[in-house]
This record gives structure tokens, C-alpha cells and sequence, in this order.
């Protein structure tokens, strides 16, 4: 694969404090089994690319302990593989503040300059969740000339948000105008943090802003040359199921629409693996009188209460009574006998004493931070 991949695996941190007090994250459980790492991961491993860097900033003991030798995304080779880049010992690295993109680049120059051999560099950010071949990506690329293809999807009547980057386009899919923040119209395209540069453009770009404390790669580079017409951009729009999580109520519909069947069969393709570490369990054990609809249980779960489109990951247990609607319960939790939980997100290993009544609402779940007893 003529690719080497670079993944961001910390944004949107400060929305997300519940879940990154003590962990990266992209080390945030998700889907019952997985971490928000894996999606990006493996879309690179099955898409060829044999080389890949994860920059990290803070607290990701959690991340290395998951990514460990690697082996589950065949990259423990001798030579390229995975790496972890740790930003360099400075003050800015202690308080975990990033200026911006160009700045976590900064502590890839090394592996891009001799760890990595490829014409071509993927950036892709941990928070973007799908199931894409990067290789169709980079051919448009190739063929478009352009010095940026970046991915993205659609907006259409349904999707009217605010993205971080909104895109307009001509009818070949050169960018023709370029927003960050902002609330997209329909027929207009949010990025989704994903895009293929040239190895060589990528290093020289780094070099020189960062020389000039120049940090932000979007706004100081991407849409200031954008806008002097100094820089072209091409857009390989994705139209499968893409789940972005930049805050809390987006993790908590993210982990709950793969409930769905539809957006289950885009994200968990047979013929493209989403991988992550193996943790053997026994199988989930259904007392006799517990009632599951809806929801996903993982592995070593006992379940003897009653569990409504929720996801459960492995070696929960959920005591006889107890009522679970529109819940996100991590690993090695307790909920006890009688409790009722609805829209809640809870961490790991938290205890749910019994009888405890939890309600959040759909757009605004509570959230009980790990390791606690409520």
C-alpha cells in the first residue's frame, strides 16, 4: 500500500470529561466490545496500510494496555507496523493542551521522515466512526491532482448540523468553498477528519509552520491557502453510515444507533473486520426469568433483569429485577436487584446499588463516572 497512516486519537476531550478523565479517547469502550480506535484502525489494516502512527497527548496507559503487541491487527512486524508517538517533554505536553493539529504533527517528524517510506500519508481522526476502503480514496486522489483529497459525507435535509469543517464543491468534487464551525446546508459536505496528502507535502508544511508558531493544520493552513488559491482540494464524498462523536449526547445516540440493523451491517462488515483486542469470556449467561429485547450483551454477562435497547459490555452483571431502557453499561459493572435505569451511560467497573432509580433523558444522559458506587 503506497499509504502511511496517521491517527489523532484525542479531540473533543473536554466534551467527552466524563469518559477522558483517565483514559484517551480513543481508548473509550464502545459497541459493547470495542474502543473508538479500533474503527479507524482497522479500516487502515484492511484497506493495506502496514504502517500506522497514533499520536498521543494524556492519560493513555488505557490505550497502550488495549493496542499492547498489536497482534490483533496483524501490524507486530519487524519492520513498520504500529507505533505509539508521544507528544515531546514540554509544558504544553504536561497540561495536555493542544494547539492545534500541526502541532500533534510535530511529534511525527521523525516517523515520517524515517520510519515511514510511502508517497502518501492518511490522516484520520479517532472520533469518526465507519467502515471504508481507503484504497478507492487514494486512486481518486491520484487521478484529481489535487494536494488534499479529503473525505467526506453528503449533508442532506435530515443531517443539517454544525461540523467542524463544511465544504462546497463543483461537480467533480473540487472544493470551490471551505467553513470550519459551521451549520451545513444540504448538498454541501462535512468532513469527517480523514484525508490523503503526499508524504513529502505533509513533512515540508509541518516544518514550516510550526517554525513560524504557526499550529492550527485547518484554519492556518488548509483554509488560508484554500482561500489565496494556493492550495487544491479534492472531496471523496462516503456514503455509508458515518457516526462522529464530539461530545457526550453524541456518544450516547452513536452507541445506541447500532442497535439499528442497518447501521450494525455498514460498521460490522464481514468482508472488513472491524478488529479489536481479544479478551476470552465465557458466554453470556439469561437467568430464567430475565427478559433482553433490542440491546447488545457481551460476553460474560449475567443478566436476570430485564434489559431494553441497551448495550452491555463484558462481564456485567445485572441482578434479578432490575430494569435497563436506553442504557450504555461498560465492562465489569453491577447493577443490584431493583434498580431502573433509563438514558444512563455508565462507566466501568461502577456498582448500581439495589433500588437505585436513574433517568436521564434522551438528549441529555446521566452519566456515572467510572469505578463508583451510586
Amino acid at each position: 500500500m503506497k499509504m502511511t497512516g496517521i491517527i489523532f486519537s484525542e479531540m473533543y476531550t473536554d466534551a467527552l470529561n466524563s469518559l477522558t478523565q483517565d483514559r484517551n479517547m480513543g481508548a473509550i469502550p464502545f459497541g459493547g466490545r470495542y474502543r473508538l480506535v479500533d474503527f479507524a484502525l482497522s479500516n487502515m489494516v484492511n484497506s493495506g496500510i502496514l504502517n500506522v502512527g497514533v499520536l498521543v497527548k494524556q492519560h493513555y496507559h488505557s490505550l497502550m494496555d488495549h493496542l499492547s503487541n498489536s497482534q490483533e491487527w496483524d501490524l507486530n512486524r519487524k519492520n513498520g507496523g504500529l507505533q505509539l508517538l508521544p507528544p515531546f517533554t514540554t509544558e504544553n505536553a504536561h497540561t495536555g493542551d493542544s494547539r492545534g493539529k500541526l502541532d500533534e504533527l510535530r511529534n511525527a517528524l521523525d516517523y515520517l521522515e524515517t520510519i515511514s517510506t510511502t508517497p502518501y500519508v492518511l490522516m484520520a481522526d479517532a472520533y469518526v466512526l465507519c467502515n471504508i476502503d481507503y484504497r478507492a480514496a487514494l486512486e481518486e486522489h491520484i487521478a484529481s491532482g489535487c494536494d488534499i483529497t479529503m473525505l467526506a459525507t453528503k449533508v442532506t435535509e435530515s443531517s443539517q448540523q454544525e461540523y467542524a469543517s463544511v465544504m462546497g464543491a463543483d461537480s467533480n468534487h473540487k472544493m470551490t468553498s471551505y467553513a470550519l464551525s459551521y451549520t451545513a446546508k444540504p448538498g454541501e459536505y462535512a468532513s469527517m477528519g480523514h484525508m490523503i496528502i503526499s508524504r513529502e507535502f505533509l513533512i515540508n508544511v509541518i516544518k514550516d509552520y510550526t517554525a513560524r508558531g504557526i499550529y492550527d493544520f485547518l484554519r492556518d493552513f488548509v483554509q488560508h491557502e484554500f482561500n489565496r488559491g494556493r492550495l487544491s482540494v479534492n472531496i471523496y464524498e462516503v456514503d455509508s453510515t458515518v457516526l462522529r462523536i464530539r461530545n457526550m449526547n453524541d456518544y450516547f445516540q452513536s452507541s445506541l444507533a447500532i442497535l439499528n440493523d442497518d447501521v450494525a451491517a455498514d460498521l460490522f462488515r464481514g468482508d472488513r473486520p472491524i478488529h479489536t483486542r481479544v479478551t476470552d469470556e465465557v458466554p453470556a449467561y439469561y437467568g430464567l426469568e430475565c427478559q433482553a429485547t433490542r440491546s447488545i450483551i457481551a460476553d460474560g454477562c449475567i443478566v436476570d433483569g430485564c434489559v431494553e435497547s441497551s448495550v452491555v459490555s463484558r462481564g456485567v452483571k445485572i441482578a434479578k429485577g432490575a430494569k435497563l431502557k436506553n442504557c450504555v453499561i461498560m465492562g465489569g459493572s453491577e447493577v443490584g436487584e431493583g434498580a431502573c435505569l433509563e438514558n444512563v451511560i455508565v462507566d466501568k467497573r461502577v456498582t448500581i446499588s439495589a433500588g437505585a432509580q436513574l433517568k436521564g433523558l434522551a438528549s441529555n444522559p446521566v452519566v456515572i463516572r467510572k469505578g463508583v458506587t451510586v
